[in-house]
């Protein structure tokens, strides 16, 4: 399995599903729906939707995160918008302004 990497350079409008990990260094416009590991890095900017298994956010993520496993939001981060875990981490450093979920079912 390897990773799906979105660029420093690019722009993704639409959807991104599949089941390789994804790495935005770049912008998504859409939704992100791996069956797998999503990292949105320092450089990256996400707005509208993000699922995956786990979810760690280092960069700026507007809209809704949902994480079968986990949500990481790292220091520097920003996150604005709902999260839906059973796991959360908001490390000091980070900004989050939106309602955390944690009561449904892992897979």
């Amino acid at each position: 399995m390897s990773d799906t990497v979105i660029g420093s350079r690019t722009l993704v409008r639409g959807r991104i599903l599949g089941e390789d990990p994804v790495v935005v260094e770049g912008r998504v416009e859409g939704t992100i729906r791996p069956d797998a590991p999503v990292r949105i890095e320092a450089s990256g900017r996400v707005s509208r939707e993000v699922q995956g298994t786990e979810v760690r956010v280092l960069g700026i993520v507007e809209g809704t995160v949902t994480g079968t496993r986990r949500v990481e939001i790292l220091a520097g981060a920003q996150m604005l918008g709902d999260v839906k875990t059973p796991r959360i981490l908001i490390s000091e450093g980070a900004v989050f302004r939106g309602r955390v979920e944690m009561d449904f079912q892992e897979r």
